[in-house]
């Protein structure tokens, strides 16, 4: 299930929509044999410990442990122990740049992509910090009438990224034991996405990735539809749709400053484009 599947089925006090999902204890067993994928997910196991399953490889994980995964393979929490106490967040990329844009260019992409630190193990001192970061969060989500709900889910959620950057400063390094390897073909799919997150709106064209990325087209395809399940272009495509949603849903602009924003060459292209991949133009999004 991808976050915006997830997020339908919990209740609203959980999440924001196209944004963030932050289950807390009393909620965490919701997700017991639910297939997790495409998404970044934040593990915070305070007490006992859970199995989980990352494409084929199996990890029993014991408290205290912070789990900071890119998730590409399809994650699933398989068995928890009844003693259990975790938090499970999911931010999506847009969530996560817009709440650390006020961050130095560096430390943002260094908090954006913590693939080499996936596996964390903590002090009890600090399982207390993060684990009222993630109430501050919680709190902001439970407030729907906050007029800036949004906003302070965002800080909040700054500040915990800053206690976790603190934190693997003072540990310098990830254990060693930690599961971390990556591949070749790992790299090259982190790569991609990066560049996709970077330049998605202005470059739709599969080619210009794989250029920038030193691999024929066919390769990088290969490698993708491997990892996601999905073509090069997929992953383009649902960039800009949830983009597009975005603007339509949050914003004043015209279908034709949207269609100039994701870098169409004509505003009909835009409208196809949408319907085509969305089921409704953007007029009638807008308008539902």
């Amino acid at each position: 299930m991808t976050q915006s599947e997830l997020i339908s089925r919990f209740p609203s006090e959980y999440s924001i929509p196209e944004r963030l999902l932050l289950l807390s204890p009393e909620a965490f067993t919701g997700l017991q044999e639910l297939e997790v994928h495409e998404c970044r997910m934040f593990l915070l196991v305070c007490h006992g410990e859970l199995t989980l399953k990352a494409g084929s490889h199996v990890a029993r994980i014991a408290a205290p442990r912070l789990l900071d995964m890119l998730v590409w393979e399809p994650i699933t929490l398989l068995d928890m122990s009844e003693d259990l106490r975790a938090w499970c967040l999911l931010p999506n990329y847009q969530f996560t740049n817009e709440a650390l844009s006020g961050m130095k260019p560096a430390e943002s992409e260094g908090f954006k992509d913590r693939q080499q630190i996936p596996n964390i193990a903590l002090r009890q001192e600090d399982v207390a910090l993060l684990e009222r970061q993630m109430q501050l969060i919680a709190t902001a989500l439970q407030n729907r009438e906050h007029v800036y709900r949004t906003e302070l889910a965002q800080s909040y959620f700054k500040s915990l990224m800053l206690e976790i950057g603190n934190m693997l400063l003072q540990i310098g390094e990830a254990d060693e034991d930690a599961d971390g390897i990556e591949t070749r073909r790992d790299m090259i799919l982190r790569s991609f996405l990066k560049l996709v997150w970077k330049y998605y709106r202005k470059e739709h064209n599969v080619d210009f990735y794989a250029g920038r990325l030193c691999l024929s087209s066919k390769h990088l395809s290969r490698v993708v539809r491997e990892k996601l399940g999905k073509t090069p272009y997929g992953v383009i495509r649902d960039e800009l749709i949830q983009r597009a949603v975005y603007l339509l849903k949050d914003t004043n602009m015209s279908v034709q400053e949207i269609a100039g924003d994701l870098h169409f060459s004509e505003t009909a292209s835009f409208c196809k484009f949408f319907k085509k991949h969305h089921g409704v133009s953007p007029t009638v999004f807008r308008r539902m």
